[in-house]
């Protein structure tokens, strides 16, 4: 999380991005946080989609387009990047969001992408949004599937990956011998 104490956001260092394992060709400066808060990269659960700054999302666009080109061609509806598929999503790519200090968000297709259902296919669209500048913005899209936790004490945060349909037990621990179980109150 970002140093500035005025920053209304979680703020990740986001340092590459890859496609199926391949880091694709992006300055990592454009995620790097600003004393102004004007550039950076967020982490937004309250934000839907994902939205990502030109000098990202275009090689991102370009290397999933180019992953499942012989299985199907890009158009635009609504404004986004659409795929329409008779197969399964299996045709996408992973991809990977890398962060400082080695973590990692893996997306499955699934989570990358939003489904619109046709009468003889699926229009498969990119869930990501272009922004011209600023800050990259990590919404719930990418968040899903993965439950969230927000250290407010020690400013960062961290997910693991999680079916989120199986129910969820949280302990809090109050000292080194107990723990308090919300559930169980």
């Amino acid at each position: 999380m970002s140093d500035e104490s005025t920053w209304p956001y979680y703020n990740l260092n986001l340092e590459s991005i890859a496609v199926n394992g391949q880091l694709l060709p992006i300055n990592p400066v454009v995620f790097a946080p600003s004393k102004s808060g004007d550039r950076g990269t967020a982490i937004d659960s309250g934000t839907t989609l994902a939205y990502l700054v030109q000098e990202a999302f275009d090689p991102l666009v370009n290397a999933i387009t180019t992953a499942v080109s012989q299985f199907s061609s890009p158009s635009i509806s609504e404004g986004n990047l659409c795929y329409l598929v008779s197969t399964s999503i299996d045709i996408f790519p992973s991809v990977s969001f890398n962060f400082a200090g080695g973590a990692t968000i893996e997306l499955k297709p699934a989570q990358y992408l939003v489904h619109y259902i046709l009468m003889d296919a699926a229009k498969w669209c990119i869930g990501f949004q272009k922004v011209e500048s600023g800050f990259s913005i990590l919404g719930d899209l990418v968040l899903k599937d993965r439950i969230v936790v927000y250290d407010l004490a020690n400013r960062c945060i961290g997910w693991t990956n999680y079916n989120c349909s199986m129910p969820v037990n949280v302990s809090v621990t109050l000292s080194k011998d107990k723990n308090f179980n919300p559930r169980t109150r």
